[in-house]
């Protein structure tokens, strides 16, 4: 890990903790009221706190396809996973800021669980069979009162890049709600810093793809999804490379 990549951290954990005075009243207003009256001003906050350290990285989003995305309703959005910076290239350029499914260890760092709990974040224990369950629950209760969900169907970061297998568990939050879900394919991400272990300036390529309507869907269909979804994001993979190809073999051409 170079020099900067630890100024980085450092800048992580130190400005989180300098919005520690919001934290605690973002927590009163989560006890106080609903989802819908801290949710801006926890936005707020949140986005102050992460668009500088964004920066810092040099991280730049090109985004396609935010049009197609519905407001003023819910929306179950499946991206690939491939870095930690997948979280604000998702976060940052959806319509409204979703709530994410996370995984258990993440409750562990302090101040972190904390406006993790005020984004209205649902952590998953995927040691316990019972855990998980249970954290859907909580999630398709989420997307049913009108929140936005991200969750990562391969379940964990990509190792090499590749995509790994889609899981269920967005499926049956999409059948349990009737929300519209939205693949999302995130490409350059793992470059930032997985594939070196430092932080790395460069341009992450968020894509939003069409909204899968899911209403009066049947069972088999959505058993189906996964695959579909993931088939989806590969094909728009080749195409985007494909496309980023020709645009530096004419670049050197000229």
């Amino acid at each position: 890990m170079n020099a900067f990549t630890v100024k980085w951290y450092i800048k992580f954990i130190t400005s989180l903790l300098g919005y520690t005075p919001e934290l605690k009243t973002a927590l009163d207003m989560k006890k106080k009221g609903d989802w819908k009256e801290y949710k801006p001003f926890v936005d707020k906050h949140v986005k102050e706190w992460l668009i500088p350290l964004i920066d810092m990285a040099d991280v730049n989003f090109v985004v396609k396809g935010k049009e197609l995305v519905p407001e003023n309703e819910p929306i179950i959005y499946t991206p690939n996973h491939a870095s930690m910076f997948d979280i604000p290239a998702v976060f940052l350029n959806a319509p409204t800021m979703p709530m994410f499914i996370a995984k258990k260890e993440l409750s562990m760092f302090p101040f972190l669980k904390q406006w993790m709990s005020v984004l209205d974040c649902v952590f998953v224990d995927r040691k316990k069979k019972n855990g998980s369950r249970s954290s859907l629950h909580d999630a398709i209760e989420m997307v049913k009162s009108g929140r936005s969900l991200v969750i990562f169907p391969e379940g964990t970061r990509s190792k090499n890049g590749e995509m790994a297998e889609f899981k269920g568990g967005a499926m049956k939050i999409a059948m349990e709600s009737g929300a519209k879900v939205v693949p999302v394919l995130i490409e350059g991400s793992r470059a930032r810093l997985e594939e070196t272990g430092n932080i790395t300036s460069g341009t992450v390529y968020v894509t939003f793809l069409s909204p899968i309507e899911t209403k009066g869907l049947e069972k088999e269909d959505f058993f189906k999804m996964p695959e579909q979804i993931r088939a989806m994001l590969l094909n728009e993979r080749v195409k985007q490379n494909a496309e980023r190809q020709a645009e530096a073999t004419s670049e050197i051409v000229e």
